[in-house]
């Protein structure tokens, strides 16, 4: 699980901001959206609130840029720039200044925290800490952009080999990840980060191959498709012939290709029933986008509860309606259904999701944005308001910040000189 991430000096985030999933307070009050490990409590999921341009997609981008710089970073070649160097540019300050990144996280309830600074060619410093008592243990701790050979490795960092060459634009955990003989904790952290972070933009394609062909998955989504007031009575996947003159790329994996051409051959189909009670069929470009949208992501989401995987949906209010996301976030807030402690974090702009009755304060941040500062993250727990108190109203009214301020008044002037209205 994702503990804690800190940022400074990314795109519109200045200085240093924290997005923590401590559960710190009241640890009953809504006692299913908390996990546990080692005593400390960790929240299920989190809301981010804020205007356009506030903020809010750059700590996606962020987690993403993390997540490259693990899992990617090792395979790009000597000289390449980093291409997630993404400073602040309104300030003198900071456009030519290295990106500071922090993450704690719990992977098989083993505390962790990596830390990297880097700049548009180079890994400046890097440093991975474990708490495997209350007294942290580094890892290892990397000072040289350049020199593989000055890395400092702790004690409890053994059985494998150690010292792995790397470029000054590759990450230590990138190189010593994906090599076979490094020591296995290495190798246990990076296929973390590369199998169980997932970061979702309007425009990602996600596919789960094979899905169909799981019994447990497919009653799963007829039973969620079924409840949820779409008309739909059940599913079912259909054979049709895969585009004459497909060319997959060469370099594909053949196991791959397989894949891709048997997800190619099948198209789901949607039973609906009828007025005297039979069913007919309506293929899916037949349904709603949202319907369309919600099918394509279901099996996705299903694996991220079963796997116990980490999830940020940008804009969750484009993919799903406003009840159905509120139906995701009690499933991943419910310990019955989330047995694996996955977590589910989204930016939105939609009032309805931020309720006490669902969301604790903890799990509610608000972004906003000024020339001077940049953005800023703030959680709704630092307010002085109560528990049950109604923030999606007092957001709404502007009590709490981070809405648009609006001039109404010039915008319909300018409109009116422009058609001359006036």
């Amino acid at each position: 699980m994702i503990i804690e991430f800190t940022i400074k000096n990314f795109r519109s985030i200045k200085n240093e901001q924290v997005v923590s999933f401590f559960a710190e307070n009241k640890l009953k009050h809504h006692a299913g959206n908390i996990s546990h490990i080692n005593n400390i409590g960790v929240l299920k999921t989190c809301a981010i609130y804020g205007s356009n341009a506030a903020g809010k997609t750059n700590i996606i981008l962020a987690l993403n840029a993390l997540q490259s710089l693990i899992v990617d970073s090792g395979s790009w070649n000597d000289g390449d720039n980093i291409v997630c160097y993404e400073p602040y540019l309104l300030s003198k300050t900071t456009s030519n200044e290295p990106i500071h990144f922090e993450i704690e996280f719990s992977v098989d309830n083993t505390r962790y925290i990596y830390q990297v600074h880097f700049s548009k060619k180079e890994i400046l410093f890097e440093k991975l800490d474990a708490y495997y008592s209350a007294r942290v243990s580094n890892l290892f701790t990397r000072n040289s952009s350049d020199d593989w050979r000055a890395v400092k490795f702790g004690e409890r960092y053994k059985n494998g080999k150690k010292q792995i060459a790397f470029f000054p634009n590759n990450t230590y955990l990138s190189k010593a990840g994906n090599t076979a003989d490094s020591p296995k904790i290495i190798r246990k952290i990076y296929n973390y980060f590369r199998k169980n972070m997932v970061t979702m933009f309007q425009n990602t394609h996600i596919s789960i191959f094979d899905w169909q062909d799981n019994k447990e998955i497919s009653s799963v989504m007829n039973t969620f498709l079924q409840k949820i007031d779409l008309g739909i009575n059940k599913f079912s996947m259909e054979s049709k012939e895969v585009p004459s003159g497909l060319k997959l790329p060469s370099n594909i994996p053949e196991d791959l290709k397989k894949k891709i051409l048997k997800d190619l051959s099948k198209e789901p189909s949607f039973h609906h029933e009828t007025e005297d009670g039979t069913l007919i069929s309506f293929p899916i470009n037949k349904e709603s986008m949202g319907t369309t949208r919600l099918f394509k992501m279901l099996p996705f989401l299903i694996d991220i509860l079963k796997n116990g995987s980490f999830v940020f949906i940008d804009e969750i209010e484009n993919s799903f309606h406003p009840h159905v996301a509120e139906l995701l976030i009690k499933l991943f807030n419910d310990p019955l259904v989330n047995k694996k402690d996955a977590q589910l974090v989204f930016t939105t702009h939609d009032l309805a999701l931020m309720t006490s009755k669902t969301m604790r304060k903890d799990q509610i941040y608000l972004t906003k944005k000024d020339l001077f500062e940049g953005t800023t993250i703030e959680c709704l727990d630092n307010y002085d308001i109560k528990d049950n108190s109604p923030f999606h109203k007092w957001y709404d009214e502007g009590r709490l910040g981070s809405i648009p301020t609006i001039n109404y008044r010039d915008i319909s002037d300018s409109i009116k000189k422009v058609f001359q209205y006036a």
